[in-house]
Parts: C-alpha cells; structure tokens; sequence
C-alpha cells in the first residue's frame, strides 16, 4: 500500500504541484509550509501567525498548504488524503501532529506518537468551517489542542472545563442555600404554625406539626379556663356573651377532634383557622362582660400570634423583601409608630 502511494506521490510530483520532499524541505525553516500557489487561500501573514503560533510546541506540530491536485487522481479523496500525508511523515520522520490542506477539497491529519485525538478534533472543527476557510479550521484545530494565540482571544480547553466546573460548583451551593433559606418554605398549607415561639426546625416533618397544633389546641382550652366570664354579671347582654363563650367552646372541641386524630397538613391549616375563630369569639365575650367594644374578627399579630387578635394593619417591609400590609397588636402599633420603645 505505502509502495502504491509512493508511486502515486511520485506521478504527482512530475507535475510539480505539491511535492511531499518540498513540503518537508520548507518545514526546515518553519513549521507552516505554504504552496505559493495557494497563497491566496492562506495569505502569509496569516502563515506567518500559525507559524508563530506552533513554534516550541511540544509535542511538535506541522502544517502544510497544498494544491487539491497533490491528491491525483487514483483512490478516493480520503485514501489520497491519508496517502500522502504518510508520505510526509515517512519523510519527516519525526514524532507529532500534521495537518495538511489539499486546497478547497479536503484537510487531513495525523497523530504519530502522540495520544492527541487529532481525528475527532478535525472532524469537529471541519463541521464549524467551510473548506474556503482552512485558516478558521486550522486555529480551531490548535484551539482544541490547548495551543496558545487564538485570534479570537479563545481560552484553553483546560480552562473553559475549570471555569464550567467552578460556576456549576457555586451554582450548586447557591442553590442548596436557596433552598435552606427559601422565602415560601414556611408558607402555605404545607406547614402548621402555632400561635407560640417555636423554632423553625420544630415543624419540619408532618408529625412535628401535629404535635405543635395538639400543645396549641391544648394552650386554647387552658385560656378557656382562665378567662372565667361569669355570666351572672351582665344581664342585659348575658345572651350574647353566652353566645360567644359557646362558640369558642365549640371551636376548641371541634379543633380537639382533629388534633385527636392524624391531621394531614391541609387539616392543619383549618385547625389554625378554628382556634383564631375560637379566641376571637372569647375575647368578644371577655369585651361585653368588661363592657367595651366588641374587637373586629381580626388575624393573629403578623410578629407573635401569642400577641392575640390584631387591632390595625401596618405597612412592613421584611428585611430583602418588599413591602406589604400586615395585621398587628396595639403593642406592636404602638412600637411601630415609635410609642414605645
């Protein structure tokens, strides 16, 4: 085979266009050889620039521009492509890379004693490039290679990898923090909050939250029994206080029965619902009995359910978040305005 290519090469060279010997002779003076009939194809500054580019280069790199007519006429272009360039090397006979352009018709290259995967690098480059820009390719080619003085400022293989794996690492921690310290994570019918200071790790699991809303249904009946509204005081509104002490009464059984069983967190969120209702309609009851207005059916403090029943609305901005309207106490109206300190 190597002697068929030889006899071909040698057909070739009688016609002068692209002798392999001429191409190993000009590779003494510098590693990009160009064919002066192909100058306009690779132009030398731009021969002189991949010259420099490769120069030193370890493992050593070769380059060479000649006419598509170097292929002959016997064979496919690719068996051509390869004959020759075995050629070259035969002649060379020095290990590394060799790329060399047959004009417009194809680009081929080799790898001799060097683990460089210098086929899958040209077919990948050779897709980007058309066959009128072997510069393009030939500069991608080296870009692949880690070879410094990309024209377009490119950055080595190894570091594009090192810069991917740095930001995919940040990306990583970033989003493990996020999801740590998600704004919506304590939101929702997902968790149950009780109207007491817990810790956030306290709610956690679903049975977590089941034993929070049984000790808040629990702390409810407690206020029950210390709020002792004597009915026998007041009688013009004796019914209407009996009234709203029956329904707190019938809100702390109706929360009991849940707590009782397994809630899942969608029942939670009801039995919260249940125990605002239930100490809402109480401190109605405690509000006739002391003869002073009924308080509007209100949500808890925004800052501390344990604060009670809201009396007003507040314009809070939470730290990093936006503001908003939230529900709270006379204590915390009066902190807020500055009353208090």
């Amino acid at each position: 085979m190597r002697l068929l290519a030889g006899l071909l090469l040698l057909t070739t060279s009688l016609t002068g266009a692209g002798d392999p010997s001429t191409v190993v002779q000009g590779w003494q003076s510098s590693p990009v050889y160009v064919e002066p009939s192909q100058r306009a194809l690779v132009p030398d500054k731009e021969a002189q620039r991949l010259a420099e580019r490769v120069e030193g280069h370890d493992p050593g790199i070769r380059i060479a521009v000649v006419p598509a007519a170097s292929l002959g006429t016997t064979g496919s272009r690719e068996q051509a492509a390869r004959a020759y360039v075995d050629q070259v090397v035969d002649l060379q006979r020095q290990d590394g890379v060799y790329l060399v352009v047959f004009g417009g018709a194809i680009t081929w290259g080799s790898a001799v004693g060097v683990d460089t995967p210098i086929a899958r690098i040209l077919t990948d480059e050779l897709g980007k490039h058309s066959r009128s820009d072997p510069v393009g390719t030939l500069d991608g080619v080296l870009d692949q290679m880690d070879v410094p003085g990309s024209p377009s400022g490119g950055i080595p293989t190894w570091l594009l990898v090192l810069i991917v794996l740095v930001v995919l690492a940040a990306a990583l921690g970033l989003g493990l923090r996020w999801w740590k310290a998600r704004p919506g994570k304590d939101e929702g019918p997902a968790l149950y909050r009780p109207s007491y200071d817990v810790l956030p790790d306290e709610a956690d699991t679903l049975a977590e939250r089941q034993a929070l809303a049984r000790e808040d249904v629990t702390r409810f009946g407690e206020e029950l029994d210390a709020a002792d509204v004597r009915l026998d005081v007041v009688t013009a509104s004796t019914e209407s206080v009996a009234t709203d002490v029956q329904a707190a009464m019938d809100a702390y059984a109706d929360a009991g029965r849940v707590v009782d069983a397994e809630p899942t967190d969608e029942q939670l969120r009801e039995v919260r619902a249940t125990v605002e209702y239930g100490r809402w309609r109480l401190a109605c009851a405690q509000a006739l009995v002391a003869g002073t207005p009924k308080p509007a059916r209100r949500a808890s403090c925004f800052f501390d359910p344990a604060h009670g029943t809201s009396v007003t609305d507040w314009m809070y901005t939470p730290p990093g978040g936006k503001a908003r309207e939230v529900p709270v106490c006379a204590a915390c109206a009066t902190r807020l305005s500055g009353g208090a300190r």
